[in-house]
C-alpha cells in the first residue's frame, strides 16, 4: 500500500517543482520574517509596503548571479531610484523624464551581459512601485521628506539578503583563491560573458515609458506604477516575444483579476488575511516558474487585497484596466521599433 502511495505522490511532487521554486519560497520566508515581526512589533504598515525589497534583491541576486558587494550596490540603486521619483513626482514632466532614464538605465546593464537584465528590472521595478504607493495622499513638498523617512527601512529590508548573498560567496569560495580579490567581485559570473543587444531596446524602453508615465500623469491614473511598468516589461527584444509577452499579460490579468473579485467576495474581510494576500502577490515574483500563471496569480492576490482592504468589488478590474493599457503601450513600441529597423535593413543591408 506504502509503495502505492508513493508511486502516486512521486510524479505529483515532480510536477509540483516544475510549477514552484521551493529553494526560492524559502528564501523568500527567511527575507518576510523580520519584516512580518517589525510590522507587528512597531505597529507600523509601512513595513509591509518594503517587502518588494528583499524580493527583488533575490531575485537579482539568483538570475544575475551577484556577489555581495554587488547585491550591496542593488541596494543603494534601489534607494537612489525610488529617493529620485519621488522627489520627480512633484512635476510631471521631471516624473516622466525620471521613469524613462531609469528604464533606459534597467536595460544598459545588458551591455555587461545578458545574465544582469533582471539586475535592471528589479532595480527599476521596487524604484518605481515604492515611490508610486509613498507618494500616496502626500502633498507634493512633502515627498523629498516621505522618502528619507522610508530609507531606513529599506535597509533593513535589504539587510537579509545580504546576508543570503554573503554565507553562499563565502561558502563557494575555493581555499586557493585570496579573500580581498574574492570579496571585491560584484558577480558571480565568469569573464567574457555573453552581452546583450541593447541600444535599440533601450530607446524602445524609454519610448514606451515615457508615453505611458505620460498617460498616468495627464489621466491622473491610480496604481500608475502598474501602466508603466506593463508597458517596459512588453518590450522584450523582438517583435514575436513582444506580442507572446502582450498575450501572456493579458490573458493573466483577465483570468487572475476575475477570480481575484470572486475570491475577495468569499473570504473574511480581515487584516491577516489581507495581509497575507499582499505577501502572496510578491512571492509569485519569485516562487512560481510559469510566466502566465505567475502573473495571474499575482492579478488574483491584487485584484482579492483591493477587494479586502474595502474597495468596491469592481474596483479590482482597474488592475485589468492598467495592465492591458500598458502592455497595449509597450506593443505598439515593439511593432513601431522592429518596423523601422526593418526600413533600415530594406534601404542598407550593412545596418543588419
Amino acid at each position: 500500500m506504502n509503495e502505492k502511495v508513493q508511486l502516486t505522490i512521486s510524479p505529483l511532487l515532480r510536477r509540483l517543482e516544475t510549477v514552484i521554486d521551493t529553494r526560492a519560497l524559502g528564501r523568500a520566508m527567511f527575507a518576510f520574517v523580520p519584516l512580518l515581526l517589525l510590522a507587528f512589533v512597531s505597529g507600523k504598515s509601512e513595513w509591509f509596503s518594503v517587502a518588494i525589497i528583499p524580493v527583488s534583491m533575490l531575485i537579482a541576486l539568483d538570475r544575475s548571479q551577484l556577489a555581495p558587494l554587488g547585491v550591496l550596490a542593488h541596494a543603494i540603486a534601489i534607494t537612489a531610484g525610488f529617493v529620485i521619483l519621488m522627489a520627480s513626482l512633484a512635476h510631471p514632466l521631471l516624473f516622466i523624464m525620471a521613469t524613462s532614464l531609469l528604464g533606459m538605465g534597467s536595460v544598459l546593464v545588458t551591455a555587461g551581459s545578458k545574465t544582469l537584465q533582471s539586475l535592471g528590472s528589479f532595480t527599476f521595478i521596487p524604484a518605481l512601485y515604492l515611490a508610486c504607493e509613498n507618494a500616496e495622499g502626500i502633498a507634493k513638498q512633502a515627498l523629498v521628506t516621505k522618502a528619507i523617512e522610508v530609507i531606513p527601512l529599506l535597509i533593513v529590508a535589504a539587510l537579509p539578503i545580504l546576508l543570503v548573498a554573503s554565507v553562499e560567496h563565502f561558502g563557494s569560495r575555493r581555499a586557493e583563491v585570496p579573500s580581498l580579490a574574492y570579496f571585491g567581485k560584484w558577480t558571480r559570473l565568469p569573464p567574457n560573458t555573453e552581452r546583450g543587444s541593447y541600444k535599440e531596446q533601450m530607446i524602445t524602453v524609454a519610448l514606451a515609458v515615457a508615453c505611458a508615465a505620460t498617460l498616468v500623469e495627464w489621466r491622473h491614473i491610480d496604481h500608475g506604477q502598474w501602466v508603466i511598468w506593463s508597458a517596459a516589461s512588453v518590450v522584450t527584444g523582438n517583435a514575436t516575444s513582444a506580442r507572446e509577452k502582450f498575450r501572456n499579460r493579458i490573458t493573466g490579468a483577465v483570468v487572475g483579476v476575475v477570480i481575484g473579485m470572486i475570491v475577495g467576495l468569499l473570504i473574511p474581510h480581515a487584516m491577516p488575511i489581507l495581509v497575507l494576500v499582499t505577501f502572496g502577490a510578491l512571492l509569485t515574483l519569485i516562487c512560481i516558474r510559469p510566466y502566465t500563471l505567475a502573473f495571474g496569480t499575482r492579478c488574483a492576490c491584487v485584484a482579492t487585497a483591493i477587494v479586502l482592504a474595502g474597495q468596491p468589488w469592481i474596483s479590482g478590474g482597474e488592475r485589468l484596466v492598467n495592465v492591458a493599457a500598458g502592455s497595449a503601450i509597450g506593443l505598439l513600441c515593439a511593432l513601431m521599433a522592429a518596423a523601422v529597423n526593418k526600413s533600415k535593413c530594406a534601404t542598407d543591408e550593412r545596418e543588419c
